[in-house]
């Protein structure tokens, strides 16, 4: 009889054909959206000084929410399927799974990384620190500087990956070690996210009570270690109770009022998170931002899928639908890329409105030719994989 570990990344216990992931269009809308916030956050240096404001409204924050919510929108999608190869309705097993995953987004950012350097727009630091970026190290997790600005998240995204894997490899060892039944299966993987939470709330009082400063708190590993875990909760409530989950759907226009309020209401709550990143955090804001503030946004975020479960494009005129499209399909490739082609766009002499004018439309069609010579040709490899 073959031990259950050699079964963990061979899928041999799965009879079903690969499955194809599910194309949800409000969650394409929310993508385009986030993406777009967090090219909003950093149009500081292209913006005129009267305008900057708007950057920084207490109830709106854009780069936070836009961050936020592809985080939610990558645990709901990577942590479901997951549920779903663990539960044996996924014929992917765990390898193949982690391949799709690394083939999805690392070699994007490689190229990307490489090509700034060759052209100068990022600062050569020596061939320690390129590998230590180019293997996800930077940051909190070594001191080293991050090279491309945004990398923080990546880190923080990848890494998420493998501890999801490797718990969605534990779970499969015991459901054939101890015969367990997919109910008890789901059961655990729920304890399991919810630890996540409370753990990484706990680093966070811990840290904060320690003088960590805004921007530890808001882009280290150790500190996000849940970032995933509150589209992975709604994605395990899709499973495990289909039905309320469909009752709760059916209100989605309600929840999305509610949701949107809440948000900028959250927003106001953290002033001093949108100040200078190197201040220490308030200690006596630690048990808010703990278990109060970091968590309701990741349950916001992860609600916001919900309420724009029933989108579709057909609703929208066509030209609207095709610019959301394009937005979404280029996300990765306009998130890597933006700041650098704001920094450009920033030092040519020119009305400031015109100059976010290009920023804006410039990424989103730089970011485009990205995905079509760079990630697609690795998306078809990622589909070969079976």
């Amino acid at each position: 009889m073959a031990s259950p570990w050699s079964r963990v990344f061979e899928g041999s216990v799965l009879n079903q054909s690969v499955s194809r992931s599910i194309f949800y269009e409000g969650i394409d809308l929310l993508r385009s959206g986030a993406v777009f916030l967090v090219l909003w956050s950093h149009a500081g240096p292209v913006l005129p000084a009267s305008l900057q404001a708007a950057l920084a409204a207490p109830w709106f924050r854009p780069g936070f929410w836009g961050v936020t919510i592809f985080f939610a929108i990558s645990g709901f999608l990577v942590v479901g399927q997951l549920i779903d190869i663990a539960t044996g309705q996924r014929a992917e097993s765990l390898r193949i799974f982690v391949l799709r995953r690394w083939i999805r987004t690392v070699p994007t950012y490689w190229s990307v990384l490489l090509l700034l350097l060759l052209s100068g727009a990022i600062g050569w630091q020596g061939w320690g620190n390129l590998f230590i970026n180019a293997f996800f190290f930077q940051g909190s997790i070594s001191g080293e500087p991050i090279l491309l600005p945004v990398s923080w998240s990546l880190v923080i995204e990848e890494w998420s990956y493998l501890f999801c894997a490797l718990a969605a490899m534990a779970l499969i060892f015991c459901r054939d070690f101890f015969h367990l039944s997919n109910k008890s299966l789901m059961k655990w993987i729920g304890v399991m996210l919810f630890l996540q939470v409370i753990i990484a709330s706990l680093e966070r009082l811990f840290f904060i009570e320690n003088d960590v400063v805004v921007r530890e708190l808001k882009q280290g590993l150790l500190l996000q270690l849940d970032a995933l875990a509150y589209g992975g909760v709604l994605a395990w409530l899709m499973r495990m109770w289909p039905q309320r989950f469909e009752s709760i759907r059916l209100q989605s226009s309600v929840i999305k009022v509610g949701v949107l309020t809440a948000i900028s209401l959250l927003s106001v709550s953290a002033d001093s998170l949108f100040r200078k990143v190197l201040d220490p955090v308030p200690v006596g804001l630690a048990g808010w931002f703990s278990f109060g503030f970091y968590p309701l946004a990741g349950v916001l975020s992860a609600a916001l899928i919900l309420s724009f479960w029933d989108f579709k494009y057909k609703s929208l005129p066509f030209i609207l639908s095709k610019m959301i499209r394009v937005l979404s399909r280029a996300s990765y490739s306009i998130y890597l890329l933006h700041v650098p082609i704001a920094h450009i766009i920033s030092g040519i002499e020119m009305p400031g409105i015109l100059r976010f004018l290009i920023y804006i439309f410039g990424s989103v069609f730089i970011g485009d030719i990205c995905w079509r010579i760079i990630e697609v040709p690795f998306m078809r490899l990622r589909r070969q994989l079976v």
